[in-house]
């Protein structure tokens, strides 16, 4: 569809378009009237992990700190963060009162609070960023918390070995070996216990530690026989890790290496201990001097352990992300809700968009012909002329009379589109002047009888002698047209033709008869295609120019049946009415008849779609005068004029 058309879619449909504007317009402010008042209150808060020398910077650690703000956004809004959040506030707050967004690519997050009161939601959105700075805070804790508490009690267990281990050293003499026995005794069972405690933290490690690598896929397929068998494990490939996953992989690694040491450590210090619940015999300096080895690996267990707690809370403080409060929300000063002037305009351009669509759909769905571009396409014939709507345009005081319009309007734009559609057809007949033309139409109600007697007055205007047929036996109207009665006509000649001069009817001022139907015949299909309907035809040749025939729809097979005894038919559609489907049906029978189709006359236009025909001249603003300029002229003092005067001089050198 070209722009022209959707700008003259968009001028048939103005009301239509105008209507929806306003109602959407005003549905949206009378619904704005009844929202509740509502204030919003936001912050921005900042996420970022923990300083890491190594990967601060990079792209990865960028990206993760993005990827972090994006989870953070999901876990803002959930239950118990909201629980926390009434909780500290002391009142309710509602999951639909707060929204969270993350500011697209980038570590910001928005948190947005609404409210009835300004206030309230000001302190919503305040509140709720320390919440959450304090839930993510226990959350990290509790990752680290059994790691921690476990290193603290290993570290009071060696320092109550290696004060035992300071007593004995003070005491070794015989009378206290038995003493001693039973205190070595005591921490080969702890050293024992701490030992079992390292071996099920190794593996619960070295578990955690598989799953970072990904496990082969299982095949059956055989290997081939050019490949030797080797003892040789196959190496497992260096997984890709995301930068979180590297830092948890190298953090389980370090406290793997550190359980495995001691673990070498406590083992040392076993053996140390059951060699001195041996020695109760030996020498006092020799004993004394396993004592001091045995304290020394007591004291690097120590010093290791004290290590790890550090590497732990290091570790825990990494693992805790940066929240920042970037920007603190501020009391609101306007509402959200309502804001009427920006719902209207909403409703507005909403009610334009729908009525837009309505009216579109609207003429998708008319398949009836509207446009002259629609003739050439639908039915390929041409437009001869473009009638208004006569019955509009008709003046309140005329009287019923003759009822020809171009007799009363000689000057309206509607008789310059008869003037012009008797041009067109002179030219379509430029070879062999034009005698007998019938007027016809696909459906009933669209004009071609209102066409027929206007098109024979015009032909006689120019000063041709014209005979105007009635033969519609379904329904005779031109009588009615002319003001003649109706006894005798067309059905008369059937029987007698030399009745012919007393059935004809003569038209005062013009050179035009009519002769109506008359009696109707019972069979008026099987006349109107007879050999003496032929003999009628060129009996009213002999005797006249232009011979005008009024026939019934092509719906009847009266008009097929007489098209072929005339020179040519002229087909007349009435614009958003007749359909396109019914009139290429009647273009069918027409050429299967083997009648010459003159053109198509559009009649009826409305004063509504005259924009799809003002690239004709003669349509123009006052296409829908009510008044007669000729009597206006003469009310004035003027001639009137022939507007036929000049064409009259034409067609009697074409027509002498």
């Amino acid at each position: 569809m070209e722009i022209r058309q959707y700008l003259l879619l968009g001028r048939k449909w103005a009301w239509l378009l105008i209507l929806g504007l306003f109602l959407g317009g005003v549905f949206a402010y009378i619904f704005s009237m009844f929202q509740p008042i509502i204030y919003q209150a936001a912050t921005k808060i900042m996420v970022s992990r923990a300083q890491d020398l190594e990967n601060q910077g990079s792209y990865y650690y960028v990206y993760n700190d993005i990827q972090l703000a994006q989870t953070y956004s999901q876990i803002i809004n959930t239950v118990p963060i909201l629980q926390s959040l009434s909780a500290r506030l002391g009142y309710e707050v509602d999951e639909n009162q707060i929204t969270v967004r993350q500011i697209s690519n980038s570590q910001l997050i928005e948190l947005s609070a609404t409210d009835g009161d300004p206030n309230r939601a000001a302190e919503i959105a305040n509140t709720l960023f320390r919440v959450f700075v304090d839930y993510n805070a226990s959350l990290q804790d509790e990752r680290y918390k059994s790691t921690e508490e476990n290193l603290k009690a290993q570290i009071a267990q060696i320092e109550n070995q290696v004060l035992t281990l300071q007593s004995e050293l003070t005491q070794v003499n015989e009378s206290t070996l038995e003493t001693q026995r039973l205190q070595l005794q005591e921490q080969a069972q702890e050293i024992e216990k701490m030992l079992a405690a390292a071996d099920t933290e190794v593996i619960q490690i070295e578990t955690q530690l598989e799953s970072f690598i990904p496990t082969p896929a299982v095949t059956n397929t055989p290997n081939p026989s050019w490949i030797i068998p080797t003892s040789t494990p196959v190496p497992v490939p260096t997984p890709t890790l995301s930068s979180v996953d590297q830092i948890k992989f190298k953090e389980l690694q370090v406290r793997r290496d550190q359980l495995n040491e001691m673990r070498s450590l406590f083992q040392q210090a076993y053996g140390n201990i059951l060699v001195l619940k041996q020695s109760s015999n030996l020498d006092p300096v020799l004993r004394q001097n396993q004592i001091q080895t045995t304290l020394a690996l007591y004291q690097q267990i120590y010093s290791n352990l004290l290590s790890s707690y550090e590497n732990v809370r290091l570790a825990r403080l990494r693992s805790t992300p940066n929240i920042v409060q970037v920007e603190p929300a501020t009391v609101p000063e306007n509402p959200i809700q309502p804001r009427p002037l920006r719902n209207s305009i909403l409703g507005a351009m909403s009610g334009l968009l729908l009525m837009g669509s309505a009216a579109f759909l609207f003429e998708y769905l008319d398949d009836t012909i509207k446009t002259p571009e629609d003739v050439n396409q639908a039915l390929k014939l041409s437009v001869l002329g473009l009638i208004g709507d006569m019955n509009k345009t008709r003046d309140r005081d005329d009287k019923v009379g003759t009822g020809i319009f171009v007799l009363d309007n000689t000057l309206s734009p509607i008789t310059e589109g008869f003037r012009t559609l008797r041009t067109n057809l002179d030219f379509a007949c430029i070879d062999k002047p034009l005698r007998i033309v019938e007027i016809t139409s696909a459906g009933p109600s669209e004009g071609k009888t209102t066409i027929a007697v206007n098109l024979a007055a015009i032909i006689a205007q120019g000063g041709r002698k014209v005979i105007l047929l009635d033969a519609d036996f379904r329904r005779p109207s031109i009588h009615k047209f002319i003001g003649i009665p109706n006894q005798e006509g067309l059905g008369n000649l059937f029987h007698d033709l030399s009745q012919l001069e007393q059935v004809m009817k003569h038209v005062e001022n013009l050179p035009m008869q009519v002769i109506p139907t008359g009696p109707v015949p019972p069979n008026p299909s099987e006349l109107l295609a007879s050999e003496r309907m032929g003999i009628i035809l060129e009996k009213l040749k002999e005797i006249s120019d232009v011979v005008v025939i009024d026939t019934p729809p092509t719906i009847i097979s009266d008009a097929i049946a007489l098209s072929a005894k005339t020179d040519g038919v002229v087909v007349i559609v009435k614009p958003g009415s007749t359909r396109i489907g019914a009139a290429q049906v009647m273009m069918e029978q027409l050429t299967w008849s083997g009648v010459k189709v003159f053109g198509v006359v559009l009649n009826q236009i409305s004063s509504r779609n005259t924009h799809y025909y003002s690239k004709y001249s003669y349509y123009s603003s006052d296409y829908y005068r009510t008044k007669d300029h000729s009597r206006h002229v003469k009310e004035a003092g003027g001639e009137g004029g022939d507007p036929d005067k000049d064409y009259l001089k034409q067609d009697q050198v074409n027509h002498p």
